[in-house]
């Protein structure tokens, strides 16, 4: 599975990173004297920086939304979609997955269930509480993780709303996973 598309990432985030660098460049050395210009200069490359994930993020759900008239050409149906932040995922009971990645969103990959090993709800608890649940399962040895949760500072006691909802979809992502794969074929 291709997960990075290179000139894809060259286009959407390597153009809009390069002229963040040119803006901090010029700053720093044309409008050093001009304090109103080079704030405005390092603020807009902030920015620049501070946007590209949010970007790429929305990007990807925008096509993975217009590729979903396309499905059915491709005699593919879904009963399950799941939006996280690096990927879309669309689970067929019948026994297939697609994914479309958030730096690759180009296209549809089918995932081969009858590759898919040890799914398992992961709640990440650390001490009492945690700051990352997940549905992972290992596909061909390597680790994916479907995140249902993700806190960026700090952790969420287990008690806490949203991290039993997390673990609540991650354990519905496992059964519709371990559901498909029965019904694969291969």
């Amino acid at each position: 599975m291709k997960k990075t598309n290179p000139s894809y990432l060259a286009v959407w985030a390597g153009i809009p990173a390069a002229v963040a660098a040119v803006l901090v460049v010029l700053a720093f050395t044309v409008f050093r004297d001009n304090k109103t210009i080079f704030v405005a200069a390092v603020f807009i490359a902030v920015g620049i920086i501070v946007a590209i994930p949010m970007m790429l993020e929305s990007r990807m759900k925008k096509l993975a939304s217009a590729m979903e008239a396309d499905f059915k050409a491709q005699s593919f149906s879904y009963q399950y979609k799941f939006e996280a932040n690096d990927a879309v995922y669309y689970i067929d009971q019948g026994g297939k997955m697609g994914v479309v990645y958030r730096f690759n969103p180009t296209e549809l990959q089918f995932v081969d269930l009858n590759k898919v090993t040890n799914v398992r709800t992961n709640n990440g608890k650390f001490g009492l509480g945690t700051s990352r649940v997940s549905c992972d399962f290992l596909l061909e040895g390597r680790t994916v993780r479907i995140t249902t949760l993700r806190v960026s500072r700090g952790t969420l006691s287990m008690k806490d709303k949203r991290v039993l909802e997390a673990i609540s979809k991650a354990d519905q992502l496992c059964t519709l996973l371990n559901t498909a794969k029965a019904n694969a074929k291969g």
